[in-house]
């Protein structure tokens, strides 16, 4: 009875809603189907030309700072691809038609790097490396990308690339090229944010939205490989433990900081850290041939969207958005004066 008594209520409260003045159109199941189809072929052709735009804007930054990382060196085609294998549903369909049907399909190719230098294009169906062939199969596809990734480490330089072009089947050798180890990945995230973890650069949706410049965009990608090349990760962790053997002996006798001076070791030199990759990253840019002047403008077009990040707070994990523009300012005043006394154009470290 109360089941029923529920259910008249509910059916009660909705009669007496306000309902909208219009009729909803009508549509039938196919139409709505045929437009969904198209979005998702909207939405997959976004994705590619964002990964487009990143690939290109950190590749020539990883390849040229690989003087300053020695110790985390990989190998890399110059190359991405995608295949419709990786999507389920109706999103393997819009795959499959974006990308030509299955197999694995080139997306990207660096300007001037390895790939490109062989012939490697746009669209092409990769069909395998090393011999190992793509298959249609999972298992297959599994050992394929076992050899690619035993290439970004091996100590070799040349890799062999078995390509279909239209009918055309090229069998290519690729001179590799030596670039920093530290994947730039997008993030389907809104916020306008970008993170380092130590492995790899992570920049969001929202940042590629917002830095609309590449140089703005080249900025964020050479500052976030800053924090992994300067290994501010491993840095942050052990000052975490070494703050956690204080939280550790208050335990022993009976004091519950809840972690209170790991996290606060953690955060001892934040800003330094932040400084320190603004600081590094124009020198990868440099490094990179790419052009410093007006770099530093990206943090006031931070500070005029952000206003709360304008004003200094010794408690945050950033420096004020004045403090940056200023530091960058002033390094590229630094490696202007490198280059005109003929100077090693690289970063002052401690001694």
């Amino acid at each position: 009875m109360l089941k029923i008594g529920l259910s008249i209520l509910a059916v009660l409260l909705v009669t007496a809603c306000a309902s909208p003045s219009t009729v909803r159109m009508n549509y039938d199941s196919a139409e709505l189907a045929a437009e969904a189809a198209i979005q998702r072929e909207l939405a997959f052709k976004r994705y590619l030309s964002y990964s487009k735009r990143l690939n290109s804007v950190s590749y020539p930054i990883l390849k040229s700072a690989s003087k300053f990382c020695p110790d985390d060196i990989v190998n890399s085609f110059g190359a991405e691809g995608s295949t419709s294998a990786d999507f389920k549903d109706e999103w393997n369909t819009a795959a499959n038609k974006i990308l030509g049907g299955p197999g694995y399909t080139v997306t990207w190719v660096a300007k001037g790097g390895a790939a490109a230098q062989s012939g490697v294009a746009v669209n092409d169906k990769v069909l395998s490396v090393n011999g190992v062939e793509f298959g249609e199969q999972e298992k297959q596809q599994k050992k394929f990308y076992a050899e690619v990734d035993r290439i970004r480490t091996a100590s070799g330089t040349e890799a062999e690339l078995s390509i279909k072009r239209g009918e055309e089947v090229l069998n290519l050798d690729i001179n590799l090229d030596k670039i920093c180890g530290f994947p730039v990945v997008l993030s389907e995230s809104d916020a306008v944010n970008a993170y380092a973890n130590g492995k790899q650069i992570i920049i969001t949706k929202g940042m590629m939205r917002f830095a609309q410049d590449n140089q703005d965009l080249s900025l964020v990608i050479a500052h976030e490989l800053g924090h992994n090349v300067m290994d501010h990760m491993d840095k942050t962790m052990s000052n975490y433990w070494l703050g956690s053997i204080v939280d550790i002996a208050a335990a022993a006798y009976g004091v519950n900081t809840q972690g209170l001076f790991g996290n606060a070791a953690a955060q001892v030199f934040s800003q330094d850290f932040e400084a320190e990759a603004d600081y590094v990253g124009l020198y990868y840019m440099h490094a990179a041939d790419l052009p410093l002047e007006g770099t530093a403008d990206f943090w006031r077009s931070m500070a005029a969207e952000h206003p709360g990040s304008i004003g200094s707070n010794h408690a945050a994990s950033h420096p004020a958005t004045p403090e940056r523009f200023l530091a960058i300012s002033k390094t590229i005043e630094e490696i202007s004066n490198k280059i005109t006394n003929g100077q090693p154009v690289r970063p002052n470290l401690k001694n």
